[in-house]
């Protein structure tokens, strides 16, 4: 009886062999590599729609239910001792705005500001009104609504007196709204806000502020003349 006759892999087989699995290491290395960008950048993209998420919830509690608001204060520069809780400048925006009554003793107002500082896109906000925030003894909140930003820019919708201009050439946008220094007690019609971030992205919200529309105004409303344009 003959035994088997044993057979021994040659060395061209024994490197085709390599290469197919170097080859395979090769594409799964690939594969993997490709998996691991693209799930590095779903989660990129998913903080930042996060993030966006977050800024038009703050955008639209506090601008689209801003309504005019003033109470008599030592440091008001107007006659009459009044301070208008709003300054509305190309870079920053404090305002009041009507938010859900939770506690009685809270109210259903609530008095805020958008800023930027150390990159970041903050809003904080009191249930009490204030000239300077160190007025409020600690009653006041801060939210962190975006990192890695440059800078704001806001914007605000008037409406020309004038009579004579067609509809669309009577609305005017504005870097700022007169408050404090004039005897203008209304709000814009609308406020536009844009986010500027670091790496380039830029993101715009505008809301029309609480009862202004295309017939009704919210509180004292005096358009703007054409000498203050």
């Amino acid at each position: 009886m003959t035994r088997p006759r044993r057979r021994f892999f040659t060395l061209l087989e024994l490197a085709i062999a390599v290469a197919i699995l170097l080859s395979l290491t090769v594409v799964l290395f690939a594969y993997s590599r490709g998996v691991s960008r693209s799930w590095t950048k779903i989660l990129r993209e998913k903080n930042r729609f996060q993030e966006l998420l977050g800024v038009d919830r703050v955008v639209d509690a506090a601008l689209s239910h801003a309504v005019p608001f003033t109470w008599k204060s030592d440091q008001a520069t107007r006659d009459d001792g009044k301070f208008p809780f709003l300054v509305a400048q190309e870079d920053f925006l404090r305002l009041a705005y009507l938010h859900d009554l939770h506690d009685p003793v809270e109210g259903a107002l609530r008095f805020g500001e958008f800023r930027v500082q150390d990159e970041n896109l903050y809003f904080t906000y009191s249930d009490r009104p204030f000239y300077q925030w160190e007025d409020l003894g600690g009653r006041d909140q801060t939210l962190l609504l975006a990192e890695n930003v440059e800078r704001i820019s806001f914007a605000y919708l008037d409406w020309s007196a004038d009579e004579n201009d067609d509809w669309e050439d009577r609305w005017l946008w504005l870097e700022e709204w007169e408050t404090e220094d004039s005897q203008r007690m209304d709000l814009p019609l609308a406020i536009r806000m844009t986010v500027f971030w670091k790496d380039g992205r830029r993101e715009t919200w505008m809301r029309r502020t609480m009862g202004n529309a295309y017939r009704e105004r919210f509180g004292k409303w005096n358009p703007l003349e054409e000498d203050r344009r």
